[in-house]
């Protein structure tokens, strides 16, 4: 038995497959069409427990009783997708592997190959997530359902799948649908495809029908396409034996006896006619039987047929086991409910089962046959039955039932999963070596090969119904045959088939057959709400290749609601920009705008318009809302911030307004500055890895200033931008940073800190001398300024002073003309000063014009009690120098 799992971490078989007498090596060729041979194979199996080195999967063969785990190894995702359960929980993986068709073998003259269709969706993502996209992006559309493949004529084979792009609505360009990188609209009648939005109506769609591939019939592990049908011959019905021994479920023919047919094997369904002596008996107008019956595990409401002395079908009225000795005892109804009266009474020799007198063959040999009971509605019966009683017959008849009488089928494989039914089954026969008879003249002429399939539902076990066919063809070109069934009702079938007569020796003659597809129709739904899906048809021909692995791609531009004019989210449009897919994820999650800081979104929304920068991304894997919305707001240099309790982008601008000001006068410890100094093993430039938004490849871009060898840089991925200048622009922005900030603040403060923000833009001072100095504003008069402390204009030149406001944020700087040492005049001050210490006077900062403070950005603030630590970096305007700029041709 072959067991294989989701992953290492998860203990849930997601397929079992019963597999004996060949190696893992055989079983993996013939069952995974893209299974390969390699030195580091991305799975692991163990053989009972223990791990099977990879040399031995082709040297061991799997035995009776022995168990293969297959894991996935994460190391390697494109395996995963062998071994992944298919979109639909009772959907096997092999189905979505088909065969490839193998090349003629080499005689004096060769047909062409038949052009198979190799164009398909780009995974199968069981219990994954659903990708997200947001602006435009080229996807590989995932499986909803099995892919079909069929013969529309014996040259012509066609695919037909339903794909989902992904969440909510896009825009789709026909000339982005591709096939491999070719548009499909170029491929003409070749192709076609219909986009759905999400929640339409699939009812009429042929390729939202679940066609589900019985995983036993396809390529062999002997290089066939198919299952090769053989000749048929016949298998005797009735054992040549003169005497058999019954003991439970085993019948056996002494030595000497006789034995059973070869070609009897497992599957087949015989009746068994055993007589045994009974007693018949009548009672208050009542027939009864008596005897040695526990073995028949009876029960009131069983129907019996009985053969022998009392031929006929009845029902048990009344079973009464024997006590101290006496025999057990039957009461019978007739079918029709009156009790059974006019038997011949005293001893009988009688077969007394299940109507039918059926059971199924569970194995088979010369001198031996184990059964199992059949029910007389056809079904295996559920009871615990131990058996016939231990007795020898010579008079015993066993015989083939009717639906059993031919062998060497290929086959019965049941049709689908077990708990399903089906409505429809659908068949392919191909012909690998073309089907012909080469005439004297060496021109390939017309034969024909016979085939039939029988179906019946697995369930009750009855009579087989059979359709022939007869394909008739002269030449020596592969070809293929799709037929196709409605069952009479919804049944789960189990199917077989055979070939007609046996193949020619003629070496003139090509007329090699096989079973090459079986397909069940399931229900399925015909809606899918909140995605997107994609119906694609696609012929194998001259204009797509069956040697090179195609893949169905879209270009899509999600659509979001969009804001208007007058503030609302009224209008849907294709879209790129960053700030309706944040709004949009937002809302996933059960936000409204009032969670959104909507001004400043709406600010830098124009900002990121204006400059081109959009968010073009597949969220295709498990992600935090955070995340996804980190991803979004870099793309236009921003970062994720929750201030007081709404969502807000900060970006990291240029600046040229002050806020808060902190100084001695406010910060309850002192000014740390740190100073990080140059050193030979600093970063000396940068890579930015994106994806193209025109290969839609992973592509590296060089970010280096004048002077940069590149001999260490460091590695930056962005997500979301799919730009090469833009891409660029984010790794020169990171290269300034390594060259610019190279100054960290830490200080604290009462609860004055708790005005500023990330990335505020803040002036700050300390006591060095030579820089700026801080006091407290005693008194203002018509722009005369009185100040605290004594003013040092010694430094010379323009001296400017901030004043802070009543909250907390700077005003100016103003230009500062010295009165004497406690005064100065300004002019322009943008508030009426309150000195009157009804509430905290205005701060002053004060010192030369061009380090009257140190300009920074506030990069943490860590609330304490009552009053909070702050770190913050230097602001320095070169940091910004190549927002706007073009790389050049070597980056």
């Amino acid at each position: 038995m072959i067991r294989i799992y989701a992953s290492k971490l998860s203990g849930e078989v997601v397929e079992q497959h019963e597999a004996a007498g060949c190696t893992l090596d055989a079983w993996l060729s013939a069952n995974v069409s893209s299974y390969k041979r390699m030195d580091s194979p991305p799975i692991s199996v163990h053989l009972n427990g223990g791990l099977l080195s990879v040399d031995d999967w082709s040297r061991v063969v799997i035995a009776d009783g022995d168990t293969l785990d297959i894991y996935p190894e994460p190391k390697n995702d494109t395996f995963n997708l062998l071994f992944n359960p298919a979109f639909h929980s009772k959907i096997g993986i092999m189905q979505f592997f088909m065969p490839e068709t193998p090349k003629q073998q080499d005689n004096n003259k060769k047909g062409a190959e038949l052009d198979t269709v190799s164009a398909r969706g780009n995974q199968v993502k069981t219990n994954s997530v659903i990708r997200e996209i947001a602006g435009r992006r080229k996807v590989y559309p995932d499986y909803l359902l099995p892919l079909r493949r069929y013969f529309a004529g014996p040259t012509e084979q066609w695919a037909e799948m339903l794909l989902c792009i992904g969440k909510g609505k896009f825009d789709i360009p026909a000339s982005r649908v591709l096939v491999g990188d070719t548009p499909m609209i170029s491929l003409g009648s070749d192709a076609q495809f219909t986009i759905y939005q999400p929640g339409a109506d699939l009812s009429a769609e042929p390729a939202a029908i679940w066609w589900h591939s019985a995983p036993e019939v396809g390529s062999s592990s002997t290089g066939t396409a198919g299952l090769e049908l053989k000749a048929t011959f016949g298998v005797s019905p009735i054992p040549t034996a003169s005497a058999y021994i019954f003991s439970g479920d085993l019948i056996t023919i002494p030595s000497g006896a006789g034995q059973f047919p070869t070609g009897w094997s497992a599957g087949m369904i015989v009746r068994i006619e055993a007589e045994e002596p009974y007693t018949v008996g009548s009672a208050d107008g009542r027939d009864y039987l008596e005897g040695s019956l526990a073995w028949l595990a009876p029960f009131a409401g069983m129907v019996l047929e009985i053969a022998g002395d009392a031929i006929g079908t009845y029902v048990i009225d009344e079973f009464t086991p024997g006590v101290d000795g006496a025999p057990d005892r039957l009461t019978l109804n007739y079918l029709n409910g009156s009790p059974v009266a006019g038997l011949p009474l005293g001893p009988a020799s009688l077969s007394i089962g299940y109507a039918g007198l059926r059971y199924r063959l569970t194995a088979a040999s010369a001198s031996a046959i184990s059964v199992e009971r059949i029910t007389d509605t056809g079904g295996v019966d559920p009871s615990i039955w131990s058996g016939f009683n231990s007795f020898s017959s010579t008079s015993a008849q066993i015989a083939l039932d009717g639906s059993t009488q031919e062998g060497n089928w290929c086959g019965p494989f049941a049709c689908c999963p077990q708990g399903e039914k089906a409505t429809q089954l659908e068949w392919d026969v191909m012909f690998s070596n073309g089907l012909f008879i080469m005439n004297k003249y060496g021109n390939a002429a017309a034969y024909s090969v016979g085939v039939e399939l029988q179906y019946r539902d697995i369930d009750t076990a009855g009579a087989w119904t059979s359709i022939r066919k007869t394909y008739t063809a002269g030449t020596l070109d592969q070809i293929g045959y799709t037929d196709r069934i409605t069952l009479p009702y919804p049944m789960r079938a189990e199917v077989r088939m055979r070939r007609i007569g046996a193949k020619s020796g003629d070496t003139n003659v090509s007329d090699d057959v096989e079973w090459y597809g079986l397909r069940a129709n399931l229900p399925i739904k015909k809606a899918y709400e909140g995605v997107t899906v994609m119906a694609v048809r696609v012929r194998g021909g001259n204009r797509i290749s069956s040697k090179s692995e195609q893949l169905i791609s879209v270009e899509a531009t999600r659509v979001l609601p969009v804001r208007s004019g007058n503030g609302t989210w009224d209008v849907e449009s294709p879209t790129r920009d960053i700030v309706p897919f944040i709004a949009h994820v937002a809302r996933s999650i059960g936000y409204t705008d009032d969670d959104l800081d909507m001004p400043e979104l709406e600010r830098l929304g124009a900002v990121w318009a204006a400059r081109g920068d959009y968010f073009d991304f597949i969220a295709d894997s498990s992600r935090t809302v955070k995340q996804v919305l980190s991803d979004a707001m870099a793309a236009g240099f921003a970062d994720l911030t929750i201030d007081r309790g709404r969502i807000r982008p900060v970006r990291d601008e240029p600046r040229a307004t002050f806020e808060q000001g902190y100084s001695p006068q406010n910060m309850t410890d002192e000014l740390t500055r740190q100073f990080k100094a140059r050193k030979p093993d600093d970063f000396d430039g940068v890579d930015v890895e994106y994806t193209d938004g025109i290969t839609w490849q992973k592509e590296t871009v060089k970010c280096r200033l004048p002077g940069d060898i590149g001999r260490r840089v460091e590695k930056v991925k962005v997500e979301g931008v799919t730009d090469r200048t833009r891409a660029w622009r984010i790794g020169m922005r990171q290269r300034m940073i390594q060259k610019y900030r190279r100054w960290g603040y830490r200080f604290s403060t009462e609860l004055d800190a708790l005005n500023s923000r990330y990335l505020s833009y803040v002036p700050l001072q300390d006591d060095v001398p030579g820089y700026g100095q801080s006091a407290i504003m005693l008194s203002y008069d018509s722009g005369i300024i009185e100040s605290s402390e004594p003013l040092d204009w010694s430094a010379g030149g323009t001296h400017v002073v901030g004043i802070r406001r009543p909250d907390g944020t700077l005003s100016g700087p103003y230009a500062a003309t010295r009165i004497d040492d406690y005064r100065l005049s300004i002019t322009g001050l943008d508030f009426e000063p309150d000195t009157s210490w009804s509430i905290e006077p205005p701060h002053l900062l004060f010192g030369p014009v061009n380090r009257w403070s140190y300009p920074a950005l506030i990069t943490s603030i860590s609330p304490s009690g009552d009053g909070a630590s702050v770190e913050a970096v230097n602001y320095h305007p070169a940091v910004y120098a190549y927002d706007d700029a073009i790389p050049p041709a070597d980056a």
